[in-house]
C-alpha cells in the first residue's frame, strides 16, 4: 500500500518511533558488536562485511568506517526506488559503523591477536564466529522489532522486490552474492563464516523476532516504507 509522501516524515518521527528508538540502539550495538567478534576470528564474513573489509583496505580506513561510508551510498539508492528512511534507517548508518570500531579498538587495547593470528587458533576462531553470529541474530531481532525502519541494505532489498517484482529471496541472493564477490575481489575474508551465517543467521532472528515482537507489527513496520 502506498503511503502519501508527506506521511513518512511525521511517521518517522511519531511518538511510537522516538520511544522505540532506544531499542534501535541497543539492537544496533549488539549487532556491531557480534560483526567485531566474527572480523577477529578472521575466518569469513557475512557478504556486506566482506566488502567493508575489502574497502577498507583498499581506501585506508576503518571497517566501520568503510561500513558507514557503504550506509550512505546504499541511502542514495534508495531515492529512485522510492524507499523512505525511519529514525533506526539513520542511526543504522552511524551506529553500527562506529560501534565496530570501538569494539575492535577495545579488543587491540585488551591484548586481544588479531585476525591473522586468530584464525589460526581454529577452535577460538569457531567460538568467535559462532558467537558473533548470535549476537548478530540477536541484535537484528531487536533492531527490527522496535519497527524504527529497516536498515539501508534490507530497504535496497525490498524496494527492488517491489520495483522488480521478482520475489524477494531472489533479490536478497542477487545482492548478496555481488556484494560478497565484489568484497573478495577487494581482499575481504570468505571462508566458513560467510556460509555459517549464511545458513544460521535466518532461523536465529526469527528467533528473537517471535519472543521481541510476538504480534508482527514491529516487524511489518520496519520492513514496509511508507513510500511504497
Amino acid at each position: 500500500m502506498t503511503a502519501p509522501r508527506s506521511n513518512w516524515l511525521a511517521n518517522a518521527m511519531s511518538a511510537e518511533a522516538l520511544r522505540r528508538f532506544p531499542q534501535s540502539i541497543a539492537g544496533q550495538a549488539i549487532f556491531a558488536v557480534g560483526l567485531s567478534l566474527m572480523v577477529n576470528g578472521g575466518i569469513g564474513l557475512p557478504s556486506w562485511e566482506i566488502l567493508h573489509q575489502g574497502l577498507s583496505y583498499n581506501l585506508g580506513i576503518t571497517i566501520g568506517q568503510a561500513a558507514q561510508l557503504s550506509g550512505l551510498f546504499v541511502i542514495l539508492l534508495w531515492i529512485p526506488i522510492r524507499q523512505a528512511p525511519g529514525l533506526g534507517t539513520i542511526s543504522n548508518i552511524v551506529v553500527i559503523g562506529f560501534v565496530m570500531d570501538i569494539t575492535l579498538n577495545t579488543m587491540r587495547l585488551l591484548g586481544v591477536p588479531p585476525q591473522d593470528v586468530l584464525s589460526q587458533n581454529l577452535p577460538v576462531a569457531l567460538a568467535l564466529t559462532v558467537i558473533g553470529t548470535g549476537l548478530v541474530g540477536l541484535g537484528s531481532g531487536i533492531y527490527i522489532g522496535s519497527g524504527n525502519g529497516p536498515g539501508p541494505r534490507d530497504g535496497l532489498m525490498t524496494g527492488f522486490h517491489r520495483v522488480t517484482g521478482h520475489p524477494i529471496w531472489l533479490v536478497r541472493t542477487v545482492i548478496e552474492v555481488v556484494v560478497g564477490l565484489v568484497g573478495i575481489a577487494l581482499g575481504g575474508t570468505f571462508g566458513f563464516g560467510t556460509i555459517w551465517f549464511a545458513l544460521t543467521i535466518g532461523p536465529q532472528v526469527q528467533f528473537w523476532l517471535t519472543r521481541i515482537d510476538p504480534t508482527g507489527r514491529a516487524k511489518r513496520q520496519s520492513l514496509s516504507s511508507s513510500r511504497r
